[in-house]
């Protein structure tokens, strides 16, 4: 990664394969500069070797390392390419340096092939099955379609006000407000004369920015003056609780000689610092060559850092050191192994919560540089280490997290895709979950009812009612970990054939919303329908008596649930309970026993806590047959279907004129039934206090008794 290469620590390129012959001015070059690390001059002198170059083994590894030399400018088209040529040329030479499949499996990920990717980290794997990258790279492929499938609920956007062509990097808060910050940039202009020489550049200085007042947005950066920036780079900056003291890194590069990298740090002193002192925290370790990337806990106690001393894991690890109140230094550096690993960790970060937050290559992700996260368990350990996922990161490199307090949102660094330089500072914000309701309310199987009053209950007690318009629809808004019910009704009503005014529709079934499981924005569709409130009466479904009882049996009762159900939803109902029965008997005692058998469900119903004056027992006996309409014939089943078509009327006659013992039987049964209509529709429930419990008031009125048979 450009910017952290060369601004915060100097990255060291293991010669691995031999050198190639120096067989003209132009490899001699490409090799110098190769060393040295000026990918740009490398890519030059070796294109021009490659030319007068005879030697197929010499000429792949010199393809090879303008590959790697794109590979690290970050142009990863023409890096894929030249890794292709390798392979596809390299013979011997790829055999005896299998890495090639690596490089180019990574150099892929990076520009999100992952499935081609995720071939070469396969073919690596079967040619150096020691080496565990290759399966944790096709891992990563795997995991990083995964994520891109199914993101994460943050929104990331470029912070275009702080940045320019050239990188501009790790942002932090400067003020207790969270409305100034300072950051690295290579822009143009730099401090001192200093230039890069492997990119071409500045040295990185340090800019800071505010928040205007009147727009809202950044204002224009502006350096930092000295002394904090000088002809170095300077870069990784962090602030201590209070926000007087900057801490930074400074690498003291030179043409002829590297130094290193170091912690300094730099007291407030008015609008400017005084003079920088550098952390001495590993003074007697030599191979501390980099000492970057501070992190200062709020209460000052910590100082997280970045470094490649001795007793690491490999690589860059993260390191923490302890404020010595008397020494008035920090001290005693650990290394935080539970989070390190043979990779590059860096950029340390903590939340308000004392959770860590890193960037590494060495735990599996989606590109270069993935953004981690693991909580606090005590003393230095923190775990377990989980990826932040897409969109947090991409296929590129993505470091440098911060958090604003203790909100979801903040700021990160990456040269993802979109970026206006090589590096840029992005936002990050995780917008709150909204959930909804919404739907329309139908006739059944018809169009919308306007006026109707939709009630959404919630099991936190909260109620809210809306009246749909003309289009029947309605939309409330949720609250995460409520269980609501919602129900339509109309009060919409019409006159009959004799001018008496009723109903049109019945209530609603309640639907019911779990909000309990969410964690993501949705939007619940329900649309209720109201069924019309029919003149005629409705059989209920299969309440059938044996022949010369009124008794309801089990069964017949559990299937009373829905006319319960019926007369809960729609509380303003009267109803006639009309029973019929066979035609075999006398009139006047069929006429009894139907009444029984209607009064047996009313007495039932009663139980049930039905208030008894909402309705009223009808024995018609045998003076009503069955009539098989449309509506009726739709509800029998395929046997009964074909015993009798619609337009039959089961009446005495007709009944008598059947030769088949089974279709008479079935007629009886069929004439056997209760039935339910609509009397009125406006029934004032009374107030809570004024209904006795439904089996007190049963047990008062002998309905808990069943009907006497005669």
């Amino acid at each position: 990664m450009k910017f952290l290469r060369s601004t915060v620590f100097v990255a060291c390129v293991l010669a691995t394969f031999i050198a190639p012959a120096q067989t003209n001015k132009y490899t001699m070059k490409g090799n110098i500069a190769f060393e040295k690390m000026y990918w740009a001059a490398a890519i030059e002198n070796y294109q021009l070797a490659l030319k007068k170059e005879k030697d197929n083994e010499q000429k792949q590894l010199m393809t090879y390392r303008i590959a790697k030399s794109f590979e690290y400018t970050r142009d990863m088209k023409n890096a894929t390419s030249w890794y292709e040529k390798v392979i596809k040329n390299g013979g011997k030479f790829v055999k005896a340096n299998p890495q090639v499949y690596l490089d180019y499996a990574n150099a892929l990920k990076k520009m999100e092939m992952y499935k081609e990717a995720m071939e070469q980290y396969m073919t690596y794997q079967g040619v150096a099955p020691n080496d565990s990258n290759g399966v944790k790279g096709a891992k990563s492929c795997e995991l990083a379609m995964k994520w891109i499938e199914k993101p994460t609920r943050y929104l990331v956007e470029n912070v275009v006000q702080l940045n320019t062509k050239y990188n501009d990097a790790i942002p932090v808060f400067a003020h207790k407000k969270k409305n100034e910050i300072v950051f690295q940039s290579y822009r143009s202009g730099a401090t001192g004369t200093g230039e890069n020489d492997v990119w071409g550049e500045p040295f990185p200085d340090l800019y800071s920015s505010s928040v205007d007042r009147k727009s809202g947005e950044w204002k224009e950066p502006e350096r930092l003056g000295e002394p904090v920036n000088t002809e170095f780079a300077e870069g990784g900056p962090a602030f201590n609780g209070k926000y007087n003291t900057l801490f930074y890194t400074r690498c003291e590069n030179h043409e002829k000689e590297v130094k290193g990298c170091d912690i300094y740090m730099a007291t407030k002193k008015g609008t400017s610092f005084a003079d920088p002192v550098k952390l001495d925290l590993f003074p007697n370790d030599s191979t501390a060559t980099v000492v970057a990337h501070p992190f200062i806990t709020k209460d000052d106690e910590k100082l997280y850092f970045v470094s490649n001393a001795a007793g690491g894991k490999g690589g860059y690890d993260i390191w923490v050191a302890t404020w010595d109140n008397k020494a008035k230094q920090y001290l005693n550096p650990q290394n935080v192994t539970s989070v390190n690993t043979a990779g590059q960790e860096i950029y340390p970060f903590i939340h308000e919560d004392g959770t860590l937050y890193f960037s590494s290559n060495g735990h599996v992700g989606m590109g270069g540089f993935d953004l981690f996260k693991a909580e606090f368990t005590g003393g230095n350990n923190f775990g377990p280490v989980l990826n932040l996922k897409y969109p947090l990161n991409s296929s590129a490199d993505d470091v440098s997290i911060i958090f604003e307090d203790d909100y979801e949102r903040g700021f990160l660094t990456s040269n993802r895709a979109g970026s206006k330089g090589g590096a840029d500072i992005w936002s990050f914000v995780l917008p709150a979950i909204e959930i909804f309701v919404e739907g329309t309310v139908t006739e059944c199987n018809g169009g919308p009812v306007p006026n109707a009053k939709v009630t959404l209950k919630g099991s936190n007690d909260t109620q809210a009612e809306i009246v749909t318009g003309a289009d029947g629809k309605f939309k409330f808004q949720l609250e995460i970990g409520v269980m609501y019910s919602l129900k339509a009704k109309s009060d919409s009503t019409y006159k009959n054939a004799l001018g008496t005014e009723k109903l049109k529709y019945f209530a609603s079934d309640v639907q019911t919303v779990d909000v309990v499981a969410i964690d993501d924005s949705k939007t619940f569709k329900v649309d209720p329908c109201l069924e019309p409130i029919p003149e005629k009466g409705i059989e209920l479904p299969n309440i059938v008596y044996e022949y010369n009882k009124a008794t309801l049996t089990a069964d017949a009762k559990n299937k009373l649930k829905e006319l319960i159900k019926t007369m809960n939803d729609n509380p303003t109902l009267v109803i006639e309970l009309g029973s019929h029965t066979d035609f075999r008997g006398g009139d006047e005692y069929n006429r009894r026993l139907a009444q029984r058998r209607a009064q047996s469900v009313v007495d039932y119903l009663t139980t049930q806590g039905i208030d008894k004056e909402r309705m009223e027992a009808k024995g018609y006996g045998e003076d009503v047959p069955k009539n098989i309409d449309s509506t009726v014939f739709s509800k029998l089943t395929p046997n009964l279907q074909q015993m009798f078509p619609v337009g039959t009327q089961l009446t005495e006659k007709y009944i008598t004129s059947l030769k088949d013992n089974v279709k008479v039987e079935a007629a009886h049964q069929l004439n056997r039934r209760t039935e339910f209509k609509v009397l009125r529709t406006d029934y004032v429930p009374k107030a809570e206090g004024d209904i006795k419990s439904s089996e007190e008031g049963a047990v008062e009125s002998g309905a808990v008794k069943d009907a006497t048979e005669e």
